[in-house]
Formats: C-alpha cells, sequence, structure tokens
C-alpha cells in the first residue's frame, strides 16, 4: 500500500488513525491508489507464505527430535507470535484502504491489545531466549520452563493494559468509525497545551513501538551476547544452544534495526512539532512500509539459520517419514 503525497506536511495523527505498523497511519497519505496497493499486499503475501512454509518445516524436524531443550521451545513459540502478527496484518488489509472499523468497542480494545502487546511479547521472548541460554551455560537451571514464559506473559500483559483503556472507537459526523488510541486526556495531567495533546500519543508509540520493543532489549542483550560468544564450540554448546540464541538474537536485532529506526524518528519529529515537507512525509511513510516487510524477513531467517545449524534435525525427519512408508508398504503387502 504505497502512499502518496498530499498537500500536508505534519506527521501528526489525523482521524484516521489507527496504529498500525504499516503505511495509512495519518491523514497526511491518501488512500493508496490500485496498483501501489496491490504491490504491497503481493510482496507481504509472498514473505508470509515463505516464513509459513519454512517454519512449518523446521517445527517438523523438532517434533522428530527426541532431546528438546527449552532453546528450541522458545524458538517455536516465535513462530506463535508470528503467525499473530499475520493475522493482524491480513485484518487490517480487510479493512480496507480507508480503515474504517465497523465492529464494537470491545473488540476494538482487543485488536489494540494484540496490536501493542505482540510486538512486545517478541522482544520479550528475545530476552527469555538469550537470558536461558546464558545461564544454562553458566549453571544448571532451577526454574521451570512453564513458569518462565509464564512470568512472560503476565509481564507482557501488564504492559499492554494501557492499550486498553485508552483504546476506543472514534466515531464522526460523516459516521466514519476508527479503532484508535487516544490517550488525550492526559495531556492536562502533564501539563501540556491542548494543541500539544498529540505529543502525548506520539510518546506513547515512541516508548512502545520503538523503545520496550528493541533499544531496550538491545541493551539488555549486549552482554549475555558477548559473554557467549566465548563459549561458541565449547562443551557448554553440546547442544549448539548458544550457537543458536546468538544466531537468532543477531538477526533480530538486523532485522528490526530499520523499523525501530524509522519510528523513533518519526515520533520524535511528531513530539518535538518539527515541520517537514510534504516530500519528507511521504518519504516517512514509503519507508515505514518498507522497514516492515524487511522486519518480516526475521520470521524466514530465524528457522532457515536453525535449520543450517542444527542439521542433525533433518535426518530424524527424512528418517520417521522413511519408516513410515516402509510400514505403510509392509501392510499393503499383507493384503
Amino acid at each position: 500500500m504505497l502512499p502518496q503525497m498530499s498537500g500536508n506536511t505534519s506527521l501528526v495523527p489525523g482521524p484516521d488513525y489507527s496504529l498500525t505498523l504499516h503505511v495509512l497511519e495519518s491523514k497526511n497519505v491518501s488512500p493508496p491508489q490500485g496498483s501501489s496497493s496491490t504491490v504491497w499486499l503481493v510482496l507481504f503475501f509472498l514473505v508470509i507464505s515463505l516464513s509459513m512454509v519454512v517454519n512449518t518445516v523446521y517445527v517438523a524436524t523438532l517434533v522428530c527430535r527426541r532431546n528438546l531443550t527449552l532453546t528450541h521451545l522458545i524458538l517455536c513459540f516465535f513462530f506463535l507470535i508470528n503467525l499473530v502478527d499475520y493475522g493482524l496484518l491480513m485484518f487490517e488489509f480487510s479493512l480496507g484502504p480507508s480503515n474504517q472499523y465497523p465492529y464494537s468497542d470491545g473488540s476494538c480494545s482487543f485488536y489494540q491489545f494484540l496490536l501493542q502487546g505482540n510486538p512486545l511479547l517478541s522482544s520479550g521472548t528475545l530476552l527469555l531466549l538469550v537470558y536461558q541460554a546464558y545461564s544454562s551455560s553458566s549453571c544448571p537451571p532451577h526454574s521451570s520452563p512453564f513458569l518462565k514464559l509464564s512470568i512472560l506473559l503476565i509481564t507482557m500483559a501488564i504492559l499492554s493494559i494501557p492499550s486498553i483503556l485508552y483504546s476506543r472507537l472514534a466515531v464522526y459526523p460523516s459516521t466514519a468509525r476508527y479503532c484508535v488510541m487516544d490517550l488525550s486526556s492526559l495531556s492536562g495531567w502533564a501539563g501540556m497545551d491542548t494543541g500539544r495533546q498529540h505529543a502525548v500519543n506520539a510518546i506513547f508509540f515512541l516508548i512502545y513501538k520503538s523503545v520496550l520493543t528493541y533499544w531496550l532489549p538491545l541493551a539488555l542483550v549486549i552482554f549475555p551476547i558477548l559473554r557467549m560468544v566465548k563459549m561458541v564450540n565449547t562443551m557448554a554448546d553440546n547442544q549448539l544452544t548458544i550457537s543458536l540464541t546468538i544466531a537468532v538474537t543477531i538477526s533480530f536485532l538486523v532485522f528490526n534495526l530499520p523499523l525501530a529506526t524509522i519510528v523513533l524518528v518519526r515520533q520524535l519529529i511528531t513530539t518535538l512539532s518539527i515541520p517537514v515537507s510534504s516530500t519528507t512525509t511521504w518519504i516517512i511513510h514509503v519507508l515505514h512500509s518498507l522497514f516492515l516487510l524487511i522486519s518480516f524477513f526475521f520470521h524466514v531467517f530465524r528457522p532457515l539459520v536453525c535449520l543450517v545449524l542444527d542439521q542433525d534435525n533433518l535426518p530424524n525427519l527424512c528418517r520417521r517419514r522413511y519408516r513410515r512408508v516402509e510400514k505403510f508398504r509392509q501392510e499393503t503387502d499383507k493384503v
């Protein structure tokens, strides 16, 4: 959905504002036209399809593996998070170019909860992956894997509470309905002028879409990753736990860096009310869409690098299929 340039030169959200990570987030971008919309739809569909195939193959190899570790389970959990991303993206495409929301207030709150919470869950899962591998390489784990996962889910749910409290359906005289996040009520508490209410929303997006989902995890994983690099190909890495963790973490940081950067720049411009030209606004929206697409390549690269590093899983999958074929032939011969 390639945006078209319009005369407005501000990045301030308008009445059709939604918290999607792709285009059409602002009144400054007109609805997609014809082929440009189709191009983005095709590109995302191709990446999602490839991700589904590769992740399914990887999960199938893990099913055939006898000695599964917590690292393997966390990598599978990443795939579940990706499926929620795909569902949200397809739902937003189904709303059409206008992004009007024809459903109830309750569904709007749930939609915003998933929209804000899923990126947080992905970053939290990365932290769990890194610190679980780091702690297990240093000393035997004492807590249950299910306890760690439960703590992660509870933490992410608590962080996502504002998305439920401040989500609402905005209905306009034209009968247009939009599911939005509206934190303007906090502007008075923060001592902001009436014309600066949009800054509160921008700060929220800055924290939830950039800081908590990328920059803070980046700062938290640097130390354990540097320590674990020295353990690669040692006895602590006999099940490739450390190698897989390092590869997945680096790929996450690389593929999500452009998106986190453009979100940071965009929300800083809005918060500081920096004037920008219509051309700059258009470029920012296009880059936002492109960088979201690039971030989706992490969904494909993650299982691929795991398959390459942990090649022992592939023979297990082939042997299981071979046994099933042999068993079927024997039963056929008996008949």
